[in-house]
């Protein structure tokens, strides 16, 4: 997968101070102030700010004028049929626990009949299987993602059908919980229905435009596969344990009071010595701090990490999804649109491509 040369990350920032200072610029000199390039320098960053807050103030006319005109963010149908398509159920090497999970996120959905066409009024059925088809291979995220898309969408829509059509969806960075989230919501960042914010973590959101209703949803404490304060000392910051807040994102509303007591899995780990063992293989594979030396040889404990990824999504799966995630609505929530300015970073998720197989991975599980 490409990444965005640091030199054109660069130029589309210029592009942005130099529009924006432009306009600082032509306001200090209607009424009369000189623009000394020191001012315009301690001022790029403000100067963006002001460019994207002028961006969301155009699309959301846009978006209003687009809900009278052509009613393109109006409610489906009054009548639909459901149950006109299934999901492929079978397991395969890549989606192993489609006959094994007995709650896996399933969805049933309506679109419409290409670019300019009508809506289908029979529903598309589709599941952990084809998101894992779409993203590439099968991960934690992919099926904490459509879990949590799958409790909100039961409150977004009474009758269970999701309309891509009237939905966006906001994610932090990960590229799996953007994929999950894109599949679910058909969202997309050009039409302004996708966002991320790296400060959600792990947690979603969803909007249903036509009403404007908001929630976002999280895994409840014990899902998480991580630890809190890794092996090495340092704080995992991006994934607070969820009770009050679920994530750092500034628009997040605290837990109702009546919800507190509910932040927790309602069942037991079997095993839960493994569930530790995967946090700390985690700590070594994936949150390695900036110059610290991994503990385990990561080429030799690759493929039991996989192991244990699949054993715990196999746990958390053979219990109802509120057994597991939670969710809570988000009152007067104004959509941001993407801002499309790149969050990227280096790909680092193909360096054991070539690794060692074992020749098992435990004794016994």
């Amino acid at each position: 997968m490409n990444q965005p040369k640091k030199q054109d990350v660069g130029k589309r920032r210029g592009f942005l101070k130099k529009v924006g200072t432009l306009a600082l610029a032509a306001g200090s000199a209607v009424i009369g102030c000189g623009f000394s390039s020191k001012t315009v320098a301690a001022d790029e960053e403000s100067a963006i700010a002001e460019y994207w807050r002028k961006k969301q103030k155009k699309l959301e006319a846009v978006e209003a004028e687009s809900r009278k005109k052509d009613k393109a963010f109006g409610p489906p149908p009054k009548y639909i049929y459901r149950g006109t398509d299934y999901t492929d159920s079978k397991a395969t090497f890549y989606a192993p626990l489609m006959e094994e999970c007995k709650y896996l996120p399933e969805f049933q959905s309506i679109f419409t009949e290409g670019t300019a066409g009508q809506y289908f009024k029979h529903t598309l059925k589709f599941g952990m299987k084809d998101i894992i088809k779409y993203h590439g291979h099968s991960c934690e995220a992919l099926y904490y993602t459509a879990a949590i898309c799958r409790l909100i969408c039961d409150k977004l829509f009474a009758d269970n059908v999701v309309d891509r059509t009237i939905l966006r969806g906001m994610g932090g960075k990960s590229p799996c919980i953007a994929d999950s989230l894109i599949y679910v919501t058909g969202g997309r960042l050009q039409f302004g229905t996708l966002n991320l914010d790296p400060s959600l973590g792990h947690a979603v959101v969803l909007q249903r435009i036509d009403t404007q209703e908001t929630w976002m949803g999280a895994w409840k404490d014990g899902v998480q596969s991580w630890n809190a304060m890794k092996i090495f000392g340092t704080p995992n910051k991006a994934n607070p344990l969820p009770y009050k807040k679920w994530s750092a994102w500034k628009y997040e509303p605290d837990t109702p009071a009546s919800q507190m007591d509910d932040c927790k899995i309602k069942w037991k780990y079997t095993k839960p010595e493994l569930l530790q063992r995967l946090r700390d293989l985690k700590d070594n594979l994936k949150y390695l701090p900036d110059g610290a030396t991994p503990t385990i040889k990561p080429n030799e404990v690759r493929e039991e990490f996989n192991w244990l990824q699949y054993r715990h999504l196999r746990e958390v799966f053979s219990h109802p999804l509120e057994e597991s995630f939670q969710i809570k609505k988000v009152d007067n929530f104004k959509w941001q649109y993407p801002h499309c300015e790149p969050m990227w970073i280096p790909r680092l998720d193909q360096k054991a491509k070539w690794a060692p197989y074992m020749a098992h991975p435990m004794a016994s599980d």
